[in-house]
């Protein structure tokens, strides 16, 4: 009797379980990568994540690193703006985004740089959990490399603005 009982529970929590993974939730996360054209620095490529809480907000952290011979490296904490943001509804999702951008080359002993960027963009959502990601993003900021490092002249970014075009792809 007992057996019989715990069966009969266990088939009634079934449908219970199953309709809370069907509730849409407000925050979710969704990660991406990317190649651009940076317009100082050459190729560059990168990835980054965001976390996008109710009404399109969000907060996201990337990484790109310039794809030349002295590899410019950046940080950016950014916030976002998903407009008409839903995980299920829109097909096209524009956005924008700005923050605080670290910069650094590796292989030189000198404090990073600081400074900011924005940019606006669109996800074009080809299936449920993937996206293609196009991007314009205006970095600025950085520092000039003196010339008793070697190599001399170069940037840990261009010390005004490195403006990128970005295209990738969206996942979450």
């Amino acid at each position: 009797m007992k057996s019989l009982t715990a069966k009969a529970v266990l088939i009634l929590m079934i449908p219970i379980s199953a309709s809370a993974q069907n509730a849409e939730h407000p925050f979710y996360f969704q990660g991406y990568g990317f190649v651009a054209d940076e317009s100082k620095l050459g190729l560059a490529g990168g990835v980054g994540g965001e976390g996008l809480f109710s009404n399109g907000f969000g907060l996201g952290c990337e990484y790109a690193k310039a794809r030349n011979p002295y590899g410019e490296n950046m940080l950016s904490l950014n916030f976002f703006y998903h407009f008409g943001a839903s995980k299920n509804k829109r097909i096209v999702e524009p956005f924008v985004t700005g923050g605080f951008t670290r910069f650094w080359v590796t292989n030189l002993d000198q404090t990073p740089a600081g400074g900011g960027n924005f940019g606006i963009g669109v996800n074009v959502w080809l299936a449920k959990h993937v996206a293609v990601r196009l991007e314009g993003r205006d970095t600025i900021g950085g520092q000039s490399v003196s010339t008793m490092y070697v190599p001399s002249g170069t940037y840990y970014t261009a010390p005004n603005n490195v403006v990128s075009f970005r295209i990738g792809v969206t996942f979450r």
